[in-house]
């Protein structure tokens, strides 16, 4: 500031006026860049998801597993297919038939289904608070992940009591690991397709916030500007 002891009042006005400008124009883009980073924590929605995936297992362990445990006792619950009609035994053996019934395309539905809608609530949460989706999405497969393992591994649990006639350990645990494969396939299928989908959608909010951010700008330094300007002029105009 000891050079501007040789200028005029004025000038040293103007050129204070103009540091506070440029300080502010400064904390304005500092301020918009950091809205437009991407969020890499996973705390904020991480227990939600983890409500909702734990009461999905929750709701399918009920309703459409648990009721086979009563198939010797004869007073099994019917269990809903996922695209209409039920299943109910009564007085027949756990043999081949139903065995197929239960393996082969029964709960496949549910998980598929599900995996999806999910998956897409969680990336609508984000895109509403603005969040980048990816990392949500990631973080509910790995969730949706554990559940299609629990879920096969509680089938498996299942047959093989009701094969051995309560008595699990007489027979051999189906093998479920190519089910848990095929199924965690589908879900990585989706998890992309669902994250591409989401990603555009908040590209397209940035690119919008960002143009509003610009326009923002634009208009605070034209504004500044033509304050400045005013004020130089003025002071110019008292000092005649």
């Amino acid at each position: 500031m000891l050079l501007l002891t040789s200028y005029p009042t004025w000038a040293k006005i103007a050129f204070i006026i103009w540091i506070v400008f440029t300080l502010v124009v400064m904390l304005l883009l500092f301020s918009f860049r950091k809205k437009t980073m991407p969020v890499v924590s996973r705390t904020s929605l991480y227990e939600k998801t983890k409500q909702v995936v734990n009461d999905f297992y929750a709701k399918l362990d009920k309703e459409q597993l648990t009721p086979w445990e009563f198939f010797h006792s004869g007073v099994m619950p019917e269990v809903k297919k996922y695209y209409g009609g039920t299943i109910k035994y009564s007085g027949v053996k756990f043999s081949d038939t139903t065995t197929l019934v239960f393996w082969e395309g029964f709960i496949e539905p549910f998980l598929e289904h599900g995996t999806v809608e999910i998956l897409e609530q969680v990336a609508d949460d984000a895109l509403a608070k603005q969040l980048n989706p990816e990392l949500y999405i990631s973080e509910a497969a790995e969730l949706m992940d554990r559940v299609i393992s629990k879920t096969y591994n509680r089938m498996a649990e299942i047959d093989q009591s009701l094969r051995g006639k309560g008595n699990p350990e007489s027979v051999k645990r189906k093998d479920v690991t190519e089910k848990i494969e095929k199924m965690s396939d589908y879900l990585q299928r989706h998890k992309e397709a669902v994250s591409k989908i989401a990603a555009s959608k908040y590209q397209y909010f940035l690119n919008v916030e960002s143009r509003q951010n610009k326009s923002l700008l634009i208009a605070t330094i034209a504004l500044g500007t033509s304050i400045i300007s005013t004020l130089i002029a003025l002071i110019a105009l008292f000092k005649r």
